[in-house]
Order: structure tokens, then sequence, then C-alpha cells
């Protein structure tokens, strides 16, 4: 079997871990009121899509026991914001309701067949209370593959989501329709050393005419491209390296080809201690920014501790570069790290998180502003149970955010909400 390759046991006590590297479908492991959540492939870094969804995102999966089959549910989920344009001039308030229905198809939903695959559908209801105009209907689908042989693992998925909220670095309403894909191969050559290749694909595109009061931001396309190998040194260590091509194209920033060299290394304790991480060096140019190639840090981490049965300790950091969709001729470094603890009840979990966000606005090209550092700072407070015999799932966070560099501002979000799968 692929040993290196599947250090993270997804079964384990730290499933909860965010997985920031590879095929990773879900962005941000704070569900918080200034990232986007549509999911994406790698190339689209934490924090930086600057959208709010009303009320965040609920993600379902089948219910215990079916088996290629169908299943379906709907969900129902109210959110107060403080300052929900992010002004710290004239804050206003505003309430949102959502309802969530939801349908998934899962060909093996207890794992261990040769072949998997699953489909899911999901629109949001939205109803604003200060601001019906913004009435509408989010759309969330994604497909996903699996296919394992002994020596080879493929796995692919193709994700589309259009989202609407307020966008954290500008202060507006505004929507936008995201396209992720990607696939990944990984073949053992030997008894210790395996080797992978992986390509994704994210794509934005804010829509020709912005809703009104809000800002015509601009899309991007991100391409990466991904081969390496791991060796591994025990049954619970492995390390190797990897050569990444990424491609950034946008309207605002032009376009940005990037190579990287690093070093990714996997290690596995048990249950007890989950850790993942890459670190190298980047040589980039932009066409806007002819003869000035920058070169410098790239790089991720995801780790898991379980300090106890009954509570985890997950952490990521990642840095990575992307053209800013507000602002002609820059692009953003950014460096997210989040910590969470999570304790998990008789018949309930309580986490709470901390992120942290530090972009870092570059030029490419001639600038009329000067923008300086933005620095984003999070911290969320979660409740979740299971009520009458496990068949109502009940939701509730606290989420409170200081934003400090061009824009200042702070945010208090508290929300609400259950959920019922048939």
């Amino acid at each position: 079997m692929l040993r290196s390759p599947r250090v993270f046991n997804h079964k384990s006590t730290l499933a909860v871990i965010c997985a920031v590297h590879g095929m990773c479908l879900q962005i941000g492991c704070l569900a918080s009121a200034q990232i986007l959540p549509a999911q994406l492939p790698d190339s689209a870094p934490l924090g930086l899509l600057g959208i709010s969804p009303p009320g965040g995102t609920t993600q379902f999966g089948p219910a215990e026991g079916l088996k290629g089959v169908f299943a379906y549910g709907i969900g129902l989920k109210s959110t107060y914001y403080t300052n929900f344009f992010l002004d710290a001039s004239h804050p206003e308030s505003e309430l949102t309701i959502n309802v969530l229905p939801w349908i998934t198809y899962s060909s093996d939903p207890e794992g261990g067949a040769p072949f998997s695959f699953t489909a899911t559908y999901q629109p949001n209801i939205k109803t604003y209370v200060n601001n019906p105009d913004f009435d509408g209907v989010d759309n969330s689908g994604s497909v996903t593959m699996r296919i394992e042989g002994s020596k080879t693992l493929i796995t692919a998925y193709t994700n589309y989501n259009t989202v609407s909220g307020t966008d954290r670095f500008s202060g507006t309403f505004v929507t936008a329709s995201m396209l992720g894909s990607g696939i990944r191969a990984t073949y053992q050559i030997a008894p210790r050393t395996s080797v992978f290749a992986n390509w994704t694909f994210a794509m934005t595109d804010y829509g020709t005419e912005p809703l009104v009061g809000s800002a015509p931001l601009v899309g991007s396309e991100i391409y990466n491209t991904e081969i390496g190998g791991y060796w591994s040194v025990t049954e619970r260590f492995s390390f190797g390296p990897a050569v990444n091509y990424s491609r950034e194209d946008s309207a605002n920033t032009g376009t940005r080809d990037a190579w990287a060299l690093k070093m990714q290394a996997q290690y596995l304790m048990s249950t007890k201690f989950q850790f993942r991480g890459s670190l190298g060096l980047q040589y980039a140019t932009n066409s806007r920014d002819r003869g000035n190639a920058t070169v410098g840090l790239t790089g991720e981490l995801a780790a898991g501790y379980a300090i106890t049965e009954n509570l985890q300790w997950t952490n990521s950091v990642r840095y990575q570069t992307v053209p800013s969709s507000s602002d002609v001729n820059y692009v953003i470094n950014n460096l997210g790290i989040t910590t969470t603890l999570t304790r998990q009840l008789l018949r309930a979990t309580v986490s709470l998180g901390l992120e942290m966000n530090i972009s870092d606005y570059t030029e490419v090209g001639t600038v009329g502003t000067q923008l300086n550092q933005e620095n984003n700072f999070r911290t969320v407070l979660s409740y979740h149970r299971k009520l009458f015999m496990d068949r109502v799932a009940f939701d509730s966070s606290i989420r409170y955010t200081i934003n400090d560099g061009n824009r200042n501002w702070n945010q208090l979000q508290v929300s609400a909400g259950i959920t019922v799968p048939f």
C-alpha cells in the first residue's frame, strides 16, 4: 500500500486538521467573517479572497450507514453583524437568515473501496433584514473522485460556487463565482520511495455588473503544477524534494510566473501527533515589472496534537502571493496562521480558534496610491451539539475581528443554526 502519501488518516481523532496541501477541498480552519469559504484548490490562499457570506457555510455529508445512495437534508442559520460593511466611521448592523437545503451522493461513504465518487449540491437562500436588495441564492456544488491500487493513488475534484458578501479589502458588498479543479497522482516505485504529480486550477470572476453600492473587483486565474517525491525514513517519517510552478493571470496585475524548489516532510505518531509541511525558495517574475525578478521563501504547514482523548490542538501556517482584486498593479504576499483548540464533551463540542492574516502589498507596476500592510486578527468561539437522538445538529459561534492597515475596523459576529438530515 502507499504509506508515504497517506500519512494523514482522516478517520483519526485529528481529522479536524486543516489540510493546506495537495487536494484540500476547503478553505479556512476558522469559518470567519472575511474569508471566502468557497472550495478551491491550494492555489487559493487562506484569508485573501475577502468575501464574507452571510452566516458562513455549513458542510454536510451522507448519513451514517448509507452506501452508494443519496442523502439530503436542510439547514437554517441566522447571523448578526455589528459592522456589516466593515466601516469604522459609520458601522451598520445587519441580521441575515440563511436556508440551506443540501443533497449528497457518495458511492463509498464508509471508505475502503478502490474507487469512490462523491457529488454534493447546496444552495444558500439568503435574506437580509436591513438590506433586502442583497437577497438572493448562492449555489455550491462539488464532485470528488478517488482511485486506489496497490501502488497508485489518484484523487481529483471540481468545485463551483457563487458567493456574495462583504469584501474585507474594500468594505463593499460584492458577488463572485469560483471554479476550482485539481488532480493528484501518487505512485510507489519502491517500498520506501514514492513520487507524485499535482495540478490545480482556480478561477475567480466578480462579474461585469456589481450590485448597487459595491465595488467592481477584478477576478483572476491561478494555475499550479507540482512534482516531487517522498522517502520513508521510518514507518512514521517521510521527506523529499518538490518542484513547483505557478502562473497567475489578472487584469489588475498582469501575469506572474513563479518557480519554487522546496523540501517537504510529513510525520505521524499514531493518532497522537501529525505533521505535514514544506519550505523552499521561489523565483518569480511579473509581466508588468520586467527585469525585477524576486526571490523569496514559500511554504506551508499543518500540524495537530491530541493532548488528551477529548482535547485536540490543530495549527496551520501558509505563505503565498496572489493578485489583488481591488488594486491595480499590486500583488499581495499573505502570511496566514491559525490555531484551534477543540474539546469534546459528552454530547457536544466546543472550539476556540485564533487566526492571523498579515497581507503585504507589493508593487508590480505604476500605482496611484501607496498601500500599507494589512493586519487581520480574528478569534472564534464555537459550540456544536446533537439533539433529538442525534437527528438534529445545533451550531453556534461568536467571532470578533480586528483589521489594522489601509482600513481600520472591527466586527462582532454572532450566529446560530440547526441542520436536519432526512
